[in-house]
């Protein structure tokens, strides 16, 4: 039988990766593609990271991963002085070419309403979700696009 349940807030690693471990372990027993294309000690992440310089000085970046056969982007910036200027785009077909590369079935990215969802949208990404107030007064959006 159980005993007293207790839940705390704790920052210990090992709780972590104990939860990590053994939802992957389940994930793993539970669907086949990431039976068959995972490990339970990494998730086989691919870094697809890209730095943008202008001569030496940085200016920006595009920070993902690909996993489960997908690019995430998790991160994009470009310095303002920068942007409207065609960096952008040349910057996404470089994370869709890396993603191809990979065998990524395509890119997902999140975006809030006042980032960049348009830019997203004109290279042919689509919102497949949004999240009203998150944070108030915005809207996150979800988007891909697929090979």
């Amino acid at each position: 039988m159980l005993e007293e349940i207790i839940i705390e807030k704790d920052n210990n690693n090992d709780v972590e990766n104990y939860v990590k471990f053994n939802l992957h372990k389940y994930n793993q027993d539970n669907c086949n593609y990431i039976k068959q294309n995972s490990s339970y000690a990494h998730n086989n992440k691919i870094n697809g990271d890209f730095i943008i310089y202008d001569g030496k000085k940085i200016i920006g970046g595009a920070l993902g991963i690909v996993m489960w056969a997908w690019y995430y982007l998790t991160d994009f910036y470009i310095d303002k002085k920068y942007r409207n200027l065609g960096i952008g785009k040349k910057v996404i077909e470089q994370v869709e070419n890396f993603a191809k590369r990979n065998n990524a079935l395509g890119v997902r990215i999140d975006s809030w309403n006042f980032q960049a969802p348009k830019f997203y949208q004109k290279l042919g990404y689509k919102i497949w979700g949004k999240f009203d107030d998150c944070p108030p007064g915005t809207t996150h959006y979800y988007m891909y696009k697929k090979f």
